[in-house]
């Protein structure tokens, strides 16, 4: 499979693309308008049956591609079938089982039920310090994993080198055109290492503080208008020559 697009636009879910219908609805119209002839990678922290979920309950277009689990899950086709490959990689040296052995002991991580064990994720109230603290000691246990922390409360213990950032740049290494045009957005601290590839991304003008200090990374743009009119404006500023 490849994108059948020259244009494509990555970008996160909840409170990035969705979060204001008619300004979402303003972006399919630009695009339409403009013709150009976008294809769509959903990036987002949910599992697979919540982003499916929130796809069909905000009527969004089905994507080419749909990355869940904060990049943990790949998901490929008309039928969003698992990308398999991927599978493998993020499952080589991962430990969930050990991991919860450690993380049991700290009660002030609550743990979220999820379907799989792709990830573990868990919420704590604004305690950087604590989740510091319990970074260092799976570090201490020799364990593979990648921690992120956002909003203040999200905390998602992932696989080894898995991310958004490495799981759209799997994603366009193996099922991009040779050439295109792509825009990345988000809008909180999972979507920090999508904004470290170096493409062409916008950060809205709604997002989180942790953030905001990327705005000063040469390949982004920080839009003054929020959720999908901050994507349409992150668009024109990189591409409205090129149409």
């Amino acid at each position: 499979m490849k994108l059948l697009g020259s244009a494509i636009l990555a970008t996160d879910l909840d409170n990035t693309l969705v979060g204001h219908k008619e300004k979402l609805d303003q972006l399919w119209y630009y695009f339409k308008t403009q013709k150009i002839p976008i294809s769509l990678i959903y990036i987002t922290g949910r599992h697979y049956d919540s982003a499916v979920k929130l796809i069909e309950e905000h009527q969004l277009p089905r994507p080419s591609i749909l990355i869940c689990d904060v990049g943990a899950s790949i998901y490929i086709g008309p039928d969003l079938e698992e990308d398999e490959q991927w599978r493998l990689i993020t499952s080589a040296d991962w430990n969930p089982e050990l991991i919860l052995n450690v993380t049991k002991q700290y009660k002030y991580l609550e743990r979220q039920p999820l379907p799989n064990d792709y990830r573990l994720s868990f919420t704590i109230e604004n305690d950087p310090g604590y989740v510091k603290e319990v970074e260092e000691m799976l570090k201490l246990y020799c364990l593979a994993f990648y921690l992120m922390y956002s909003s203040n409360k999200d905390v998602d213990i992932l696989p080894s080198h898995t991310n958004k950032g490495e799981a759209l740049k799997y994603a366009l290494q193996k099922y991009a055109p040779e050439q295109f045009r792509i825009l990345v957005a988000g809008d909180s601290g999972n979507d920090i290492d999508m904004l470290r590839l170096g493409l062409p991304a916008v950060i809205v003008g709604n997002c989180q503080n942790e953030i905001k200090r990327y705005r000063y990374l040469p390949n982004v743009y920080f839009a003054k208008d929020s959720f999908a009119s901050g994507i349409q404006e992150g668009w024109e500023y990189f591409y409205q020559s090129a149409y």
